[in-house]
């Protein structure tokens, strides 16, 4: 009775909906799906010339709308009719809350009218359904049958260029073999002889298994064939999306090899390290082997004997500064063979040999590897450094830094001692790679081993080479570094989303900025514009979600921040001249105009009534022309000022002048 009545109810609501479609689709344009998402030149621009534009698309809904792994939101792909290029795209409803547009009804097959707001989130173009006015889906037709999907091969996939085209599709690659199924955020990196391709977890069957705790990815060595949705997730990088199962074909099944441990996690040059695994098959493991290598000298195996499905191997003693590489290959009764980790040109466990105990380099160095999680996860190791940003910068958090150079950072996450920044400190904790930043967790051990010791000056670098894909990236993770000569390129790279985040780029490439810390608010006005320059940013050098960014420990960090207000020629503006703030009185933030007449150094300065220096907002060189300064009522320690008057005073070649202002809580 129950079939009978859900299926009644479809009927009835799919009468509704057909009944309207004429009324609806007449509001907007209606486009095509592959006009939506064509793009000439994808090396340069993958956004929609419709992104903003609220449309009508029709489309064959590929899925039901609670299958992806999207937050509390209904989402899914739809396609036309023929698997051609540009014929994908993601839809989406943010606000599952309004249930009056009828698009939790969508199912497989349907043929629907979505209307709603295109935009692009991270490289992939989709389409918001309209809640406010709500505007109802429009079922026209279901039952209908799905495109074949269009068999690709990895290379179709390297490329934005080669790529966007496939975007939000549905595509087959055949004969490929998985060579890492426990890469970042839950992929799978395959390789077909062509490319290197990845599989992911978009879908909630497999995301699923993954919250609890299992890797639903067959063992590396395997070979298969896989479909599944393409997704943009950046850096020229799509990811297959498997919605089950049933979109993968196991061709091959060697054996499994998990739980690689060793049992020292920072040996000496006494100790004899004994490497294990758990290796199963689904008929029988023939043997099994430990590979390791000396000082990048070659690989010598030694044979892992078995107690049930755990083999273990011993490397013998080595001398102290010897660096180790090792990996585990084992092959099972009918010749199938695999590795772990599965590309050792990618990735090697590693470890060095320390009778003096590590530095933070040990823990934070690549070895020239791609991959880039430290060799100590899951062991504890006791580090030294002093503190570059203290708790009062982020809560819970903490930077250490033991010398001014590239790899001597690493970030503390400590619930319990609050360190004072310029402390030289030792810490004990737990190694863990969070979201692709190597830190210390589980705190066993704290001590202050020279207070007051003094913070190292910042590093300069160049935006281009710390940006995602820079390749000085991950060496300066977790340092403190400084970058000057900026402008703002993008003040709101998420838009139509904010999270603070704005860009910035000194002319070697773009870089984030994130507002992670406490004392720094970001960008979540429009504090920082576009086309505005920046002196200098100081900040400490973060990785989170996909991208490199600056995270600045407050306002303090941020020098030199000026708009230029106006492009005149220099000969229009003849003199200085010092504008009254706006608004006076204030009690959050005040802009203060000011002109120049000719190249020159000029600062500008808020003193207390007392004629004490409170907070400098600019001092460096400018050009001719008009510009404005902010300031938010916090002095040199990124604290509130007391209510009261203040005077600001600008300062050029050969003129002084100042102003009075009200700042009022």
């Amino acid at each position: 009775m129950r079939r009978c009545f859900v299926t009644v109810l479809f009927f009835l609501v799919s009468f509704v909906l057909l009944s309207s479609a004429s009324a609806q689709t007449a509001v907007y344009d209606t486009i095509s799906i592959h006009d939506l998402q064509y793009v000439p030149n994808p090396d340069s621009s993958q956004d929609s010339y419709y992104h903003g534009d609220t449309v009508v698309v029709k489309g064959l809904v590929q899925h039901g709308p609670r299958e992806l792994w999207i937050g509390a939101r209904w989402s899914n792909y739809i396609t036309e009719p023929l698997a051609d290029p540009w014929s994908g795209i993601l839809v989406l409803q943010n606000d599952t809350f309004e249930v009056n547009t009828l698009y939790s009804f969508v199912q497989e097959g349907d043929e629907v009218y979505f209307t709603g707001v295109m935009a692009d989130y991270s490289g992939i173009t989709q389409l918001a359904i309209l809640t406010n006015p709500v505007t109802p889906v429009t079922i026209v037709s279901y039952g209908n049958t799905l495109p074949e999907p269009k068999l690709l091969t990895l290379a179709d996939l390297a490329t934005h260029n080669a790529g966007e085209q496939w975007e939000s599709q549905y595509v087959r690659v055949e004969n490929v073999t998985i060579t890492n199924n426990s890469y970042v955020s839950n992929q799978a990196v395959i390789t077909d002889g062509t490319s290197t391709g990845y599989i992911d977890d978009y879908f909630m069957y497999f995301r699923g298994q993954f919250d609890q705790g299992s890797n639903p990815w067959a063992a590396n060595g395997t070979r298969l064939n896989i479909q599944g949705f393409v997704r943009d997730v950046g850096m020229a990088f799509f990811t297959i999306n498997p919605r089950d199962d049933s979109d993968i074909e196991i061709l091959t099944n060697p054996p499994e090899i998990s739980t690689v441990r060793r049992d020292i996690g920072t040996p000496t040059s006494s100790d004899v390290v004994t490497v294990s695994a758990v290796i199963i098959d689904n008929l029988e493991v023939d043997s099994a082997q430990v590979h390791y290598s000396v000082d990048c000298g070659d690989f010598v195996s030694v044979t892992m004997t078995a107690i049930e499905d755990t083999f273990s191997a011993q490397i013998p003693i080595q001398a102290n500064n010897s660096f180790m590489r090792y990996f585990i290959s084992a092959v099972d009764n009918e010749g199938d063979f695999s590795q772990v980790p599965g590309d050792t040109t990618e990735r090697v466990y590693h470890y060095v040999i320390r009778d003096e105990g590590l530095d933070i380099k040990d823990v934070q160095f690549t070895w020239g590897y791609s991959y880039d999680g430290s060799g100590y996860v899951y062991f504890p190791v006791a580090l030294e450094g002093v503190v570059t940003t203290d708790s009062t910068d982020w809560v819970n958090n903490y930077y250490i830094q033991e010398k001014d150079s590239a790899w001597y950072g690493i970030w503390i996450y400590d619930a319990t001692n609050k360190p004072k920044k310029g402390d030289w400190v030792r810490v004990t904790g737990t190694v863990e790679e969070n979201y692709g930043v190597t830190r210390l967790s589980d705190i066993t051990s704290f001590e202050v081993v020279t207070a007051d010791y003094g913070v190292f000056d910042p590093i300069l670098v160049t935006t281009g080479e710390i940006t995602t894909g820079g390749v000085n990236a991950e060496a300066y993770e977790s340092i403190l570094i400084q970058v000057e000569n900026l402008t703002i390129t993008d003040p709101f790279p998420d838009s139509p989303g904010n999270y603070g985040e704005f860009e910035v780029d000194d002319g070697s490439g773009p870089l984030r900025v994130d507002d992670a810390m406490s004392a720094f608010g970001g960008n979540l006005d429009s504090t920082f514009a576009l086309n505005e320059t920046i002196e200098k940013i100081i900040a400490i050098h973060y990785y989170s979600y996909g991208d490199y960014k600056l995270l600045p420990r407050d306002t303090l960090d941020i020098v030199g921040h000026i708009t230029h207000l106006d492009e005149s020629q220099p000969d229009i503006i003849d003199r200085y001249n010092l504008g009254q703030n706006f608004p006076n009185p204030f009690n959050m933030k005040t802009s203060i105009r000011f002109s120049v007449p000719e190249f020159s150094p000029v600062s500008i300065t808020i003193y207390n009534i007392l004629g004490k220096k409170v907070r400098t907002l600019y001092d460096g060189r400018v050009a001719p022309g008009v510009y404005e300064v902010q300031w938010n009522g916090l002095d040199y320690s990124g604290l509130p000022v007391s209510s009261g008057l203040y005077f600001y005073r600008l300062q050029g070649n050969n003129f002084t002048d100042s102003k009075k202002m009200l700042f009022l809580k």
